[in-house]
């Protein structure tokens, strides 16, 4: 946790360098000079911008009412204000009638008065602040994995992160809003409020808040992030792979060295599948092994195979399996599409739905799959997250039933894991290794000329989300180069809508593509490819009709 902070911390100074906010600096700079001396200017705006963010942030997660927006409404909101806002400077009669009009200060003083100018500019420096916090809500991979993954998850966690990002970037935007002010006060001809430099610094917001309602802004990201150097977020992506794989092995060493722990109860289950409500106290006597899973995941669907094995060996001995489902997309909560998936993997054991993760933070887990054996007592004595271990999780259920026999011989195992192409997200919030400009909301994208392996694009018309991208048109396109023998993707949308599939131009058949084409009957994963051996290097390419919604690739 302590790792996290500081990379959550390092990560908010890092994005205010990075290519998203460069645009805005001279704004915040800009706006901190003001119409007065009031010194306070530049830590009001610096506030008032990370209160908004941090506002916009919550506010867009905790009110389903707000869900269905196009995030585009947001960003061109900020960049109107922020036109505004440049009108006040370039005009300050028109603020001042402004603030009159609207009893922003006191009218009888005609805003002539010095306290009234100090009203002024702090309601001014409170408005700029605020109509960049939207603008400033997807700027980094550290945020984005706060708000995607830790938040549904463990929100009090979560908000700790998101303060301490927060204080990050506030830090160095209040340094360098400092400095600037600092500079251009040592040039007294900068400082007159009617001056051609401050009449300047309106016209600037003015264009940068045209850019930002009109979405050129993107573009000229697009541009900064071809020029300026990608280490800042590729630092980013290093320290959360190393913070991830510290939680792993601390989860690992904390589970082996509290193995007599009481297991936690389930807590506020939306539902049951293949059971009625089950506790803790109902199970006392049996041996327990709790899964946690979700039905979209490759890496439980892997798992089930044993899962089904075990229950259908041990079952009549004392063995029970509870499959806690927690739903890492916002399709897999809806009841039916998990019977279906349970129906389909063949699962008898009870599977409790777990929707607002309250027992995946009881048992402080993290993991997709993880395995938690409990006794007869209701102690945990043995942990295991991910694939793999087979053998050795048998074993442990055959010591604490006190039975022997054969352990069930490992399943298809995989060759070349390690090199293969990365579990590789579709949605804005977790995108990694595209080739352009993603941007959340609707896009018409050109596509890109060349891929590297590991790397994807989008062409035609696309509407992007936090957890997912949905095709606008009849022959949107996807490519990633890829190098693995399987690869699914977990897709949405029109039953009915078909995708052409095809890998180095040929089309493909396998899993669920026939003669090249799959066809949408359900929200879940897909088998897109299976080679006859693992590819070093290959490409895929989807043509997509309007409806269908993409999520993430996982591979084999």
């Amino acid at each position: 946790m302590l790792l996290t902070a500081l990379i959550s911390l390092l990560a908010g100074a890092l994005s205010v360098l990075a290519p998203c906010v460069l645009p805005f600096l001279p704004v915040i700079v800009g706006g901190s000079l003001g119409q007065n001396e009031d010194r306070r200017r530049p830590f009001i705006i610096t506030g008032s911008l990370v209160v908004s963010l941090v506002l916009f942030t919550l506010l867009l997660k905790a009110s389903t009412a707000l869900i269905n927006i196009d995030p585009r409404v947001w960003t061109i909101g900020s960049g109107v204000l922020v036109i505004l806002l440049g009108l006040t400077i370039l005009f300050p009669q028109l603020w001042a009638r402004v603030s009159a009009r609207f009893a922003l200060t006191n009218k009888s003083h005609k805003l002539l008065h010095g306290a009234q100018e100090q009203k002024s500019s702090v309601l001014q420096a409170v408005g700029i602040g605020a109509a960049l916090g939207p603008v400033f809500s997807s700027c980094s991979p550290t945020y984005a994995w706060v708000i995607a993954t830790v938040l549904p998850a463990r929100p009090a966690e979560a908000v700790f992160y998101l303060s301490m990002y927060c204080i990050g970037m506030a830090g160095l935007l209040l340094a360098i809003a400092l400095a600037g002010r600092k500079l251009v006060e040592k040039l007294k001809w900068a400082a007159n409020p009617k001056g051609w430099f401050q009449r300047g610094i309106g016209v600037l917001m003015i264009v940068v808040g045209l850019f930002v309602a009109t979405g050129f802004d993107k573009q000229f990201q697009a541009w900064a992030a071809d020029k300026v150097p990608s280490a800042i977020t590729n630092l980013e992506h290093s320290l959360l792979d190393m913070q991830n794989s510290d939680e792993h092995e601390e989860s690992k060493s904390s589970s082996a060295s509290n193995s007599n722990n009481q297991a936690p109860d389930f807590q506020e289950i939306e539902s049951w599948i293949n059971s009625d409500p089950l506790s803790k106290e109902k199970l006392k006597g049996k041996v327990v092994l709790v899964d946690f899973w979700t039905y979209s995941c490759i890496n439980c669907v892997r798992t089930q195979p044993y899962l089904n094995e075990w229950y259908e060996k041990y079952h009549d001995k004392g063995f029970e399996i509870v499959g806690v489902h927690a739903p890492e997309f916002a399709f897999e909560k809806v009841r039916e599409n998990v019977e279906r998936a349970v129906q389909e993997a063949g699962i008898k054991y009870p599977v409790a739905l777990d929707n607002e993760f309250k027992t995946w933070r009881a048992y402080q887990n993290q993991y997709w799959p993880a395995k938690y054996l409990i006794d007869q007592e209701g102690n945990i004595q043995y942990t295991h997250f991910g694939e793999g271990a087979y053998e050795e999780t048998e074993k442990e259920i055959q010591k604490l039933l006190g039975t022997s026999g054969e352990v069930t011989a490992e399943k298809n195992t995989k060759k070349r894991i390690g090199a293969q192409t990365p579990e590789t997200y579709l949605g804005y919030a977790r995108a990694q290794n595209y080739v352009g400009n993603l941007e959340m909301g609707e896009a018409d994208y050109p596509g890109a000329s060349s891929l590297n392996l590991d790397q994807w694009t989008f062409k035609g018309k696309w509407n992007t989300t936090a957890e997912s991208s949905g095709a606008l048109a009849d022959g949107a396109e996807l490519a990633l180069r890829f190098h693995a023998k399987e690869v699914f993707l977990v897709m949405s949308g029109t039953a009915g809508a078909n995708v052409q599939v095809k890998v180095n131009g040929k089309p493909v058949t396998g899993g669920d593509v026939k003669d090249g084409t799959l066809t949408i009957d359900g929200d879940r994963m897909y088998k897109l490819v299976d080679l006859p051996e693992y590819s070093e290097d290959a490409t895929l390419t989807l043509t997509f009709e309007k409806g269908v919604k993409t999520h993430a690739f996982t591979f084999g």
